[in-house]
């Protein structure tokens, strides 16, 4: 621990660090650069033995393709189609001495047909075959089209070659040859490589894995921007087959791999040389280091023992005596000069000291935020309530311009005037806006006094800003209280003003109801007259309520029959404005809502009008209940098609008086109350809107604990 705490073990870390970083770079760039270089390589490698085989590929199936024309345009394959007068004395033994040329064309499988398609003579190498009249492709063939394809004997797939034997610009008969794919693997084989061959999806000759099938897919297509991939530690290359097969529609694409330890093991070897002679060489540094900066030390230790003794004993007359004859000589000499003009200022130092202590601690302990300014406009000093206000280190204030770093920019000319006036030698205090880092534009009360020198010059300015923000939410708090006062005052009078004449008519439409002679239509206008200025009974209530912020009777309110309730007293106006007012269903398990159920057909028939008068004919207004269990309680929710809200009306919304609506059809008093009432429960009240996008009311409340009662009608 000693060791690394002095200057030779520090140089000796450093170096050490130096070292095994550059043998990291070394190791890395390397490594990488030569794994690039040899998957380049490889990958090269494989292009070019994979355009190999499929040229060779292509070799042997136009050679064949060129043998079956040639043998079945040959005259003596025509007179033997043509003459069945004693062709098989020698058909047949000509025909089991053919095959195809090329690699493994021996094993190639040869029929002569005739023109119904049944066969007259074969080679003998495959089973017994009487007729291809039922192959699918013998209709094109028997029209004088050669076919070309691809087809399966016994789950093994082979190439079928057949071409019409023509007579006189007829077709007499046909020749066909099969053979397997044994050719494919060719030169790449041999170098140690898988060789595979796809039909698209599916695997033509050689053995490949389904996973690896199943990555091939998306690179059979021959695409040259992407046609390899690294799958369970074996590269993979894939080269569409051109020429012949794909001429003749095949969609054939050659698979070569190779294991990747071919690639990553040279380079892995490599990188192990570079370490051991990177470690080998970081010994041989670090004994180098070693032995010189003991050297070196000898004289800084000689130097530290001088200086620890001036330190220890306090005697400033006291001189260093290095004699190297080096710059260990100048700076001992050049310490001994210091400490002679130490000793001279000591004294000065000492008297000044405490004066300047007390400016300090007087600046430093300021609650106010206190910045000194240069004449050229640069914060020169500052202190820790400046750092806290403007949220910068005192490093990057001093030397910024204070009218660019904390200075908006509109009320730059502003703060500048003011600037000139306080160089006059008038004292100035406004009240103005700067900018800080994490809060933006803050409120500020700006003092601001000029600094003279002892010539009477001006230096810069001093000034003290004290954050106003709190203040200024206290007098907003103030209005807004005095504000709800006034509109508790006035819901209370208007309410009692209300009750008498609901009373009137109320009673009226009960002794109506009373008379046995009433006809069904008066009956049931008066009932509707009764259940109206119920309502508007209960709503006065409510208001009151809201004015005394007293709390109302609670019960367990079944949800799904209170929302019916509300569907039923506000379709009249759905009707009206022609807009379609559906209940979206709740679920069956939905708890009952501790609440007064006056209070919540108020609150939702406030959303519900709102979301009415803001939707246009045509339109839809949806009300919901579920459960949210992010929130742990449940929403009730009213969705319009309406037009949406900007910005600045989503922000009033809630105010007292407050309204969008033209004069005399709206108070602005239906969302105020209904956020009162649903934050009497606990609650709150969320709004999504948008501009054109509609508008989503939610009330989140939290579930009741006991079972739900039928809300009364």
């Amino acid at each position: 621990m000693n060791l690394l705490r002095s200057f030779q073990g520090k140089l000796l870390l450093f170096f050490l660090l130096i070292d095994v970083l550059m043998v990291g770079v070394l190791v890395t760039t390397v490594s990488r650069g030569a794994h690039q270089a040899l998957e380049t390589a490889n990958r090269e490698h494989l292009l070019e033995l994979a355009r190999f085989a499929s040229d060779g590929i292509d070799e042997q199936l136009q050679l064949r393709w060129n043998a079956v024309q040639s043998l079945a345009s040959n005259p003596f394959m025509t007179n033997s189609v043509i003459d069945t007068l004693g062709r098989s004395d020698y058909l047949e033994p000509l025909m089991q001495r053919l095959s195809l040329p090329g690699k493994g064309g021996e094993e190639s499988d040869l029929w002569l047909l005739d023109f119904m398609g049944r066969v007259i003579a074969r080679n003998g190498r495959s089973e017994s075959v009487g007729s291809f009249a039922q192959e699918p492709w013998w209709p094109r063939v028997r029209d004088g089209q050669p076919q070309a394809l691809v087809v399966s004997e016994a789950g093994v797939p082979h190439v079928l070659f057949a071409f019409p034997v023509i007579y006189q610009r007829h077709t007499e008969g046909a020749l066909v040859a099969r053979f397997d794919l044994s050719f494919v693997g060719g030169g790449a084989a041999r170098q140690g490589l898988e060789v595979a061959l796809m039909d698209g999806e599916r695997l033509l000759d050689g053995h490949l894995s389904p996973q690896a099938v199943g990555a091939l897919k998306s690179l059979s297509s021959g695409a040259s921007a992407r046609n390899t991939t690294l799958l369970e530690g074996t590269y993979y290359l894939v080269v569409p087959v051109e020429g012949f097969a794909r001429e003749h529609g095949f969609g054939w694409s050659l698979v070569l791999s190779v294991p990747a330890e071919r690639i990553s093991g040279p380079v892995e070897v490599l990188r192990q040389r570079i370490i051991q002679g990177g470690v080998g060489t970081a010994v041989l540094l670090i004994l180098v280091i070693i032995w010189r900066t003991r050297m070196l030390m000898r004289p800084l230790q000689q130097l530290q023992r001088s200086m620890r003794r001036i330190i220890d004993g306090g005697d400033l007359s006291e001189r260093i005596q290095v004699r190297t004859g080096d710059e260990l000589d100048a700076i001992a000499g050049t310490f001994n000069l210091m400490l002679e003009r130490l000793a001279h200022r000591g004294a000065e130092l000492e008297r000044s000291r405490e004066h300047l202590s007390l400016q300090a601690q007087i600046t430093s302990s300021s609650p106010n935020a206190i910045l000194m300014v240069g004449g050229e406009g640069w914060v020169l000093v500052c202190n820790e309530a400046a750092e806290k206000l403007f949220g910068w280190r005192r490093l990057e204030m001093l030397g910024a311009s204070f009218l660019e770093r904390m200075v908006p920019e509109d009320s730059r000319e502003l703060v500048a005037g003011l600037l000139e006036r306080a160089k006059a030698g008038e004292p100035v205090e406004a009240e103005l806006t700067l900018l800080t880092r994490q809060a933006g534009a803050i409120p500020v009360q700006l003092a601001l006094s000029r600094i003279l020198d002892a010539a009477g010059a001006v230096l810069g300015h001093v000034c003290i800003a004290r954050d106003i923000r709190e203040v200024k939410r206290l007098r907003e708090s103030l209005v807004q209280s005095e504000k709800m006062a006034a509109v508790g005052t006035l819901v209370a009078g208007l309410s009692h003003e209300l009750n008498n004449p609901l009373g009137i008519i109320l009673g009226f439409a009960q002794a109506q109801l009373m008379r046995p002679s009433l006809d069904n239509g008066s009956r049931t206008a008066f009932e509707c007259i009764e259940t109206h200025t119920q309502r508007c009974a209960r709503l006065v209530r409510t208001l009151l309520d809201f004015s005394r912020r007293s709390g109302p009777v609670r019960e367990c309110i079944e949800v799904g029959r209170m929302l019916e309730r509300v569907y039923e007293l506000a379709s009249g106006q759905a009707e009206r404005s022609q807009v379609q007012l559906k209940i979206i269903e709740s679920p069956a398990d939905l708890p009952g809502l501790e609440a007064n159920v006056p209070e919540m057909e108020s609150a939702l028939l406030n959303l519900v009008g709102n979301a009415l008068d803001a939707t246009p004919p045509g339109g839809t207004v949806s009300v919901g209940a579920h459960l949210s269990p992010a929130r742990n309680g449940m929403e009730l929710f009213v969705t319009d098609t309406g037009s949406g809200m900007t910005p600045d009306v989503r922000q009033r919304i809630f105010d007292p008086f407050f309204t969008t609506k033209p004069v005399g059809q709206g108070t602005g008093l239906g969302l105020s109350i209904t956020r009162s009432i649903v934050e009497s429960y606990g609650g709150r009240i969320d709004v999504e809107t948008a501009p054109g996008a509609g508008t989503t009311m939610r009330l989140w409340f939290p579930v009741a604990p006991a079972h739900p009662t039928e809300v009364s009608a």
